[in-house]
C-alpha cells in the first residue's frame, strides 16, 4: 500500500511475533484471524506455547468458525469476555509477550489499533505502541513496591492489573504472571474502557471520559504558548457511533480540555478529523472497500450535520505517507503552536458513547458498553533530574528528529529533550472547505450499485 520510505520505522505483525524465545502469548482483540495469527508466530514455538486469545466474536457464525480454527491448535486458549449490552463489544486490540532468552525473562505490553487479520495489518493505516522488554522483579529492586510478590507494584503495572481485574476468573493466571514483573520504566498511562456502570467517583474515574480527565488533571500542565495563543485537540478515528451533540459538545469535550491550569487557558477548539469522499475516491483502499472499516452510517452524519460540520477536518497525510491509506488508526491529541503537542493518546477507542462512557444520574454514574484500551504520553511523564523540559513535537518521515523552536519565554530554561511523536496526518490541519463532502458508507453503497449491481450492494450492505 504504502512505499518503502513512506514505510521507515513502520512495526509489521512479524516483527512482534516471529521470535524464537517466546514463552507464551495473551492477545486481546475484537476481530481474530487465527490462521493468519498463527502464521506470524515463530514455527519453533507455534505449536508449543501457550497462547490465549481474548476475542470480540459475538455474532454465532464467527464464533463457530474461531471455535473451529481453534481445533488445529490444542496450545491456543479461546476467550470470550461476557458482556452485557448488544450494541457493547470486545474492541481492545492488545498483546502481552512473555520471552525466555537463555533464562533471562521478560514481557513487553503491545497496544494497536489493528484487528488480527491480514487485511488492517496492510492495508490500512494503524497505530502501535510497544513497551520495552519488562524484566522479572528482584529482591534488591530499589524501586517501591517491585519487589517479589508484592500486591501495589508500579503504577502502570495497577493499571493494567485494574483492567485485566474486568476479565474476572478467566486471566487470573495471566494476572498471577503480570505480577512477577517490574513494569517501572514504563512511561505511559493506560487510559481503558471496560463494560458496565461505574458509579461514585472513585469506581468513575478509573475508566472512560473521567480516566482520560483525571489523567489530564493530574499530569498535564499546558505550555505558556498553549495558554496563552490557544490550542486544538484533534480526535481522529474510523467509526462513530450514534452521535449526540450535547455529549460531545459538552462531556466529550469537557474531558478533553482538562490539564492542571486549564482554567487559565483560552477554551481549546475542538477537530474531528474524518476522511472526505473525494480522499476515499482516491484512495487505494477504494470508495467500496472503505466501508468496511471507515463506518459512518449516512443517518448518523445527517443526524449531526448541523453541528458536526463545524468541527471537521480532512485527511491530509502527504508528509506523513499515509494519504491515500485510510485510516484504522485512532488517536486524540492536543496540538498548538507549529508542531507541539501537549499530550496524545493512541487508543481503540472510536469516537462514541460506548467507548467512552456515558454520564448519567447527574454525573454520579459513568455507563460504558465496551472493552476498549489505549496508552497516553504527555511531556512530564518523561521528566527527569537531568531533563526537566521536555517537548513532544510532531515527527514526519523527512523529520524524525525534530529540533523544536525555544520561545523567547524560555530562554533561561531552554528545553533540554525532545520526544519526537510520529501522527499519522499532517500538521497543521486542514478543515473541510465548501465543496468536500463528509464520507460516509452511503457513498459506498451507491458506488458498489453502480459497480456490480443493486443485488450485490443489497449482499454486501444489507
Amino acid at each position: 500500500m504504502a512505499s518503502q520510505e513512506e514505510n521507515i520505522g513502520c512495526v509489521r505483525l512479524t516483527d512482534l511475533l516471529y521470535h524464537d524465545d517466546l514463552e507464551r502469548i495473551v492477545q486481546f482483540n475484537f476481530t481474530v484471524d487465527l490462521e493468519y495469527l498463527m502464521e506470524n508466530v515463530h514455527p519453533k514455538v507455534r505449536t508449543k506455547i501457550p497462547i490465549t486469545v481474548i476475542h470480540g466474536h459475538r455474532h454465532e457464525e464467527s464464533k463457530q468458525d474461531i471455535q473451529r480454527e481453534a481445533r488445529n491448535w490444542p496450545n491456543v486458549r479461546l476467550i470470550s469476555p461476557y458482556i452485557r449490552d448488544q450494541y457493547g463489544t470486545h474492541h481492545t486490540k492488545a498483546m502481552l509477550l512473555f520471552f525466555n532468552k537463555n533464562g533471562n525473562k521478560s514481557v513487553r505490553l503491545v497496544i494497536s489499533t489493528a484487528n488480527l487479520c491480514q487485511d488492517d495489518w496492510e492495508s490500512m493505516t494503524q497505530g502501535i505502541y510497544q513497551t520495552s522488554h519488562c524484566p522479572l522483579k528482584t529482591n534488591t529492586s530499589t524501586n517501591q513496591g517491585t519487589t517479589v510478590g508484592s500486591e501495589c507494584g508500579s503504577r502502570f503495572e495497577r493499571d493494567l492489573l485494574n483492567y485485566l481485574d474486568a476479565y474476572g476468573a478467566s486471566l487470573r493466571d495471566i494476572r498471577d504472571f503480570i505480577r512477577q514483573y517490574d513494569w517501572s520504566d514504563c512511561k505511559g498511562i493506560l487510559i481503558g474502557s471496560v463494560p458496565g456502570y461505574h458509579r461514585g467517583e472513585q469506581t468513575m474515574r478509573l475508566w472512560g471520559l473521567q480516566r482520560l480527565a483525571n489523567v489530564l488533571k493530574s499530569h498535564v500542565s499546558l505550555d505558556p504558548e498553549c495558554v496563552k495563543d490557544g490550542s486544538t485537540i484533534i480526535a481522529q478515528c474510523s467509526s462513530v457511533g450514534s452521535l449526540r451533540g450535547k455529549w460531545f459538545q459538552k462531556d466529550f469535550s469537557r474531558c478533553m480540555s482538562e490539564a492542571t491550569n486549564a482554567s487559565s487557558a483560552n477554551t481549546p477548539e475542538i477537530k474531528f478529523m474524518y476522511p472526505t469522499v473525494d480522499e476515499v475516491s482516491k484512495s487505494h483502499n477504494g470508495i467500496v472497500s472503505s466501508a468496511g472499516f471507515l463506518r459512518l452510517e449516512d443517518g448518523v452524519y445527517r443526524q449531526s450535520k448541523s453541528w458536526l460540520d463545524n468541527h471537521l477536518c480532512k485527511w491530509v497525510s502527504v508528509e506523513s505517507g499515509r494519504q491515500k491509506v485510510m485510516p484504522h488508526i485512532k488517536t486524540y491529541t492536543r496540538v498548538y503552536g507549529w508542531n507541539n503537542i501537549a499530550w496524545h493518546l493512541l487508543t481503540s477507542a472510536n469516537l462514541s458513547r460506548a467507548a467512552w462512557g456515558e454520564f448519567q444520574k447527574e454525573n454520579t454514574q459513568l455507563y460504558i458498553k465496551s472493552f476498549e484500551l489505549g496508552v497516553f504520553i504527555c511531556p512530564s511523564l518523561f521528566e527527569t533530574s537531568d531533563h526537566s523540559n521536555i517537548q513532544m513535537l510532531a515527527a514526519t518521515i523527512q523529520v524524525p528528529r525534530p529540533i523544536p523552536i525555544i520561545p523567547s519565554h524560555d530562554k533561561e530554561d531552554p528545553v533540554t529533550a525532545v520526544v519526537p511523536i510520529r501522527l499519522p496526518y499532517d500538521l497543521p490541519i486542514e478543515t473541510y472547505g465548501s465543496q468536500d463532502k463528509c464520507y460516509t458508507r452511503q457513498y459506498s453503497q451507491d458506488a458498489c450499485v453502480q459497480l456490480f449491481g443493486a443485488y450485490a450492494a443489497s449482499q454486501l450492505f444489507g
